[in-house]
């Protein structure tokens, strides 16, 4: 796929994300026009995959820069710009939400397609698609899995030629060493940090707004970004972002459950679960504002993952209304 049509579907995102906006904010005034939208959105994120992955890709950056719908800032930058126009009177809102939403993309022209193409990990040396699992070899033999939906990139040699960097850009990977020198660290960076390995045998997720890590043998050195450093040994678990890190007792077991189709939840963020639960199950899984932050706690399945939306429905006081195929929104 080239990168014009990466950016092509960078630019109907951004734009579906004004409508959609627009849409809520307007919905007590024109429900009817606002259900249109929605089913003429299904219908345009389920026509090609490349959509979906910009609209997806969309939704990652806007959390990273704090601009779901409904939130408000007293600074400058895209967030504040969102928020005022939510505000605005309807044609004067679309006009502003374009605008804020031009502060983030820059405009796909001068900002890039390639960086679009970039954003959405098509470019990633490792991919994996919706609800399939991959493996793959490092050069120095290091077996590597990664989980449904991820993106990584290697990032310099392997073995004697150096330190191996690995960028997990989205989604989770297990290492298991080979049989090459351990003394050669193997890095894996997120966008909360950096693990390196030393040879161990672990695995790393990247979550919605934090990163998780868990050794099953041999140790291995999480270091945050700003933060100090902490070694985990085996047996160990942490979860790390831009506040520090902080340990888990979740077990090497549980933090790996996605290898063989499990999640487990300890007190985590309902979005950060819908977003797990979204890399096996084309659509979109969102959550309220007011539902977003309730925390879950569980083992769920990820090969049904209507069972799981029950099951959380049944944990929490939330309702799960599904519009369509391709949207469902936990309130």
């Amino acid at each position: 796929m080239s990168t014009d049509a990466a950016g092509l579907a960078w630019r109907q995102a951004v734009e579906w994300e004004v409508r959609l906006r627009d849409g809520q904010a307007a919905a007590d005034t024109d429900a009817d026009a606002a259900a249109d939208d929605l089913r003429d959105f299904t219908r345009w994120y389920s026509t090609s995959a490349v959509h979906a992955q910009a609209w997806d890709a969309l939704q990652e950056r806007l959390v990273r820069l704090g601009g779901r719908a409904g939130a408000t800032s007293s600074g400058g930058g895209p967030d504040a710009a969102m928020a005022a126009a939510l505000r605005a009177p309807s044609d004067e809102r679309r006009r502003a939400l374009r605008a804020a939403f031009g502060l983030l993309v820059v405009g796909v022209g001068a900002w890039g397609a390639r960086a679009g193409y970039h954003q959405l990990g098509l470019d990633a040396d490792w991919r994996g698609a919706i609800g399939q699992r991959g493996r793959a070899t490092l050069a120095d033999g290091t077996a590597m899995a990664y989980d449904a939906d991820s993106r990584i990139y290697l990032q310099g040699g392997t073995g004697a030629a150096g330190t191996a960097s690995l960028h997990l850009q989205r989604g989770q990977l297990l290492l298991t060493p080979g049989t090459a020198d351990a003394s050669v660290p193997l890095n894996v960076a997120t966008a909360h940090g950096v693990v390196q390995a030393d040879g161990a045998e672990l695995t790393v997720g990247r979550l919605r707004e934090r990163s998780v890590v868990a050794v099953r043998s041999g140790s291995a050195m999480v270091r945050p970004d700003g933060h100090a450093a902490l070694r985990l040994q085996a047996g160990q678990a942490c979860y790390f972002n831009r506040d520090g890190a902080r340990a888990s007792d979740l077990s090497f077991a549980a933090v790996s459950g996605w290898t063989r189709g499990v999640h487990v939840a300890d007190r985590a963020p309902l979005a950060e679960l819908l977003e797990v639960f979204g890399r096996y199950r084309p659509g979109i899984l969102r959550a309220s504002d007011n539902a977003a932050a309730r925390l879950v706690s569980g083992v769920f399945r990820l090969h049904d993952i209507d069972a799981a939306l029950r099951q959380v429905a049944e944990a929490l006081p939330v309702t799960v209304t599904r519009y369509g195929r391709y949207l469902t929104v936990l309130s």
